[in-house]
Parts: structure tokens; sequence; C-alpha cells
């Protein structure tokens, strides 16, 4: 049976306690009387007090010495003051320090019942407050999605939407450095793609594994991880040179799925992560990882429409749309562009003798060396079928032959289809135009550079012509 609550009453020397308080039927409460010079700081330190009850003192020394005792009284004790004389002024009885001002004599059932409904209230307004300020912290947190939204669907790249995010969330929960990680599919890992913080921009563009540090475990267990370099745990993601004391990883989700993952890192002197940076985080990165998701999903399906099936070369219509940009380019700073048509010798023998698989393997790998013949600038196409364009901007005639030739040697010298045990030679016919010198349009460079090549064709193959 829990213990009855505790009621402290003090009176002067010749005051009975039943002119303060009485007791009618069985007592809610336990009530001890104590003389006010008697009465000590320690006298109101027990665990069930509910109230301390006093009457008001008209003594002007008498009132500061109860006054700085009443000021021991621990927070959430009720001090009660009873006045045996009502018509006693408000300043009066304002000056006692008590929170409640009754007459006397009280009922001890009453003072008891007035004390519980103190408490009740007491305890509404503190659950009052604690929704108040959950209600403003929602609100913020609303606010920054809302904001989040607004500036990340504004963005058409990844890296645009990291920076336009992070600066939200900074506010929210400030931290020393960051990563960003996304997934790379084709290559089974985690890459950087955008950082911040001391030390940490070295990591742009590095690869993760997907299992390694804590965004690879953050990315497989689809939850928050939290990891102190006081446990000893080495992460390869942070640089050696970097301090730090705390690395959080979050996953980024989205519908679901795992695209990515943040790493918000603090140092020494920055306070530790709480439950709620971790929560509020969660709640934040959500619209944030939909986004990176969808101008992914975008930029693959624009990927799709200009590149090729097969040898993942751009396909003709890109060739036409870049050739047409690159012509207007060099129309306007007057400048060259070349185009490089080839069209591979006998290739359909391949097919004949080998297979098609064999064919559209060997078309992939010739892809492949044009690819890596050419610079940075230029743009390999696959025309259709076994015949292959190079974009070459900034090129005149003479560059372009130098390249096609370099083109022409590697095929000539490249031994394909190595990995079907086969044994494969193949040469192609190589056509040269460049603008202005040849033409005046982008259809016209194609045309030209077609008709070179079957001039080649036409007279031995594995050769270079230049148009006309």
């Amino acid at each position: 049976m829990a213990p009855l609550p505790e009621i402290l009453l003090l009176v002067e020397g010749e005051v009975r306690p039943a002119e303060m308080v009485r007791s009618s039927g069985a007592a809610p409460a336990r009530l001890r009387v104590l003389r006010w010079d008697r009465v000590r700081g320690e006298d109101f330190e027990g665990r069930d007090l509910r109230a301390v009850v006093f009457e008001p003192c008209d003594s002007a020394t008498d009132r500061r010495r109860r006054e700085a005792l009443l000021r021991k009284v621990p927070p959430g004790v009720a001090r009660v003051s009873l006045d045996r004389r009502p018509g006693r002024v408000e300043s009066q009885r304002r000056a006692a320090w008590a929170d409640l001002h009754l007459a006397a004599p009280v009922d001890l059932r009453v003072l008891a019942s007035l004390l519980k409904l103190g408490r009740r209230c007491e305890e509404l307004e503190e659950a009052s407050r604690r929704s108040r300020r959950v209600a403003g912290q929602l609100s913020r947190h609303l606010k920054t999605v809302g904001e989040l939204l607004r500036l990340c669907s504004a963005e058409t790249e990844p890296k645009g939407i990291i920076e336009a995010a992070l600066a939200p969330i900074q506010r929210l929960c400030p931290v020393d450095s960051w990563s960003v990680l996304l997934v790379d599919a084709e290559k089974s890992c985690l890459v950087f793609q955008a950082c911040g913080g001391p030390q940490m921009h070295s990591r742009d563009g590095q690869r993760l594994g997907m299992g390694e540090g804590a965004a690879g475990k953050a990315m497989r267990s689809r939850s928050p991880v939290l990891i102190s370099r006081a446990s000893g745990a080495g992460l390869p993601e942070i640089p050696a040179g970097l301090e730090w004391r705390e690395v959080l990883a979050l996953p980024l989700m989205s519908r679901g799925r795992a695209i990515g993952a943040v790493e918000l890192i603090r140092s020494g002197t920055a306070r530790p992560f709480r439950r709620r940076d971790v929560r509020v985080l969660g709640l934040m990165l959500e619209p944030v990882a939909v986004c990176l998701e969808n101008v992914q999903l975008l930029k693959h399906s624009e990927e799709l429409s200009v590149t090729d099936d097969l040898t993942k070369l751009y396909n003709s219509r890109f060739l036409n749309s870049c050739l047409l940009r690159e012509v207007h380019r060099a129309r306007r700073y007057r400048s060259q562009v070349s185009l490089i048509f080839l069209d591979l010798d006998g290739f359909k023998n391949v097919n004949d003798q080998h297979g098609h698989l064999a064919g559209s393997r060997a078309l992939v790998e010739v892809g492949a060396v044009i690819r890596n013949m050419v610079r940075e600038i230029d743009l390999v196409c696959r025309f259709g079928g076994d015949e292959f364009t190079v974009i070459l901007p900034q090129t005149g005639p003479e560059g372009a032959r130098i390249i096609a030739d370099r083109i022409r040697c590697r095929l000539e010298e490249t031994v394909f289809l190595e990995t079907f045990s086969l044994a494969v030679r193949l040469t192609a016919s190589f056509g040269v135009a460049t603008f202005p010198d040849h033409t005046d349009s982008e259809k016209g460079l194609i045309q030209k550079a077609d008709e070179a090549m079957y001039r080649v064709k036409g007279s031995g193959k594995n050769a270079i012509a230049e148009a006309r």
C-alpha cells in the first residue's frame, strides 16, 4: 500500500494546530506539525511531502526569516498560506511567499483535494508547454522540408541538389565535415558525389566498397550508423589527418530503396550526436533522396535515348544534334570541326563464319578501340550496322587525318574476339570531311565524309580519303 502524502504545518508557539487545519473523517494525508522556531531546511526534504502550510507573519524580522526558510522548499511542494484574520491587507498576504492563499481553519480533506488539483494543473501546464515545444519543432522541421523540396526540385544535377540540401540541414544540425555518396550500380560501389569541410574535398570522385566504412554499413543495414573515434574503429572514407570525434552515417532511402548515404562528421570540440539529430535528419533526407533518384532516372533516360544499346556509344540521333551544335559553334567562333566516317571492311564474313553473337561482340570491341584512340573532347558514335563516326571539335583536315590514321592502325593491329577463343582481324575504310573547308552544313559533313569513305571502299579499302 502506497504511503499517504505528507503535509507540513508550521505554527506559532501559542497556536493550536486545530485552529489551522481540521480533520473530518478518514485522513487523506499525514499531517506533521512543527513550530516555526524549530523548523530547519532539512525538514522540507521528505520524499512524500506535498505542501508546507503556514500563517503569515506581521513582524518584519520574523517575516524575513520565515521567507528565507520558505525559499528552501523544493520545487513541486506547494506553499499554502492560512489566514486566521481574513481582513488582513492583500499586500501582506502576497508577501508570505505562498502559492495558495486560504482562510483558516481549513478541512484536511479539502486541503488535500486542492493540492491534488493543483498538482494536476501543474502537470497539465507542463504537458501543454511540451506540446507547444514539439509543435514548434515540427513546424520548423516542416518548414525546412518545404524549403528542401523547393530548392531540390529546381536542380537538375545531383551535385546541385546536394549543395542546396546541405545548407538548411546544417542549420538544424551543424557539423564540421560531411560527404554524400551515391550508388554506382554498374561497378557495385559507392562514389563520393560531394564533400565539405577540411581535407574532405580530396575524396571527391573516389570510390568506396558497398560494405566499407560507416556509409557502407548504413547502406547495408538501411539504418543510421554512429561510430565514435573512442571505439578505435578506423574509417577508410575519412582522410588520415582529419581530427574527428563522431561520424553519423544515414542511408538515403527513396521509395524503399537505398540509393546512397550521407556522412556527417563532428570534431572533438563539438557536442555529440543525439537521438533527436538522427530523427530530424532522417526526416530531412528522405525528400532529398527522392529528388536525387528522380534526377538519376531522368539522366539515365536521356542517356538511353542517345546511346547505342550494343556498344554503349552515342547513336545517330545524338550525332545529328551534336554535329549541328558544333557547326554552329565553329561558325560563330570562325573555327573548324571535322567528321570521320568509317566502315569496317568485310564485316559480313565475321557474322557468316562465327555467328551474329560473335559479330555483335566484335562491334563492341571495335567501339572500345575507337573510343580509346580519340581525345576527351571527341565524340564517338555508332552510325548504324558496322559504321562509326567521330566528331572532332576545333580540328582541321590535317588533324582529322592524323586521328583517323591512328584509329586505322590500331584496328589493323588488334586481334578481336580472343575471349571467344577466336582470332579475328578487322580493317576499316575512312572518310574525312571538315567544316567549313568542304561543306557549310552539318548534313553536308556527313554526306562528304560518307562519299570519301566509299571512294576508299572502291580503291582497295583500309585507307583514308579526304572529302573533295
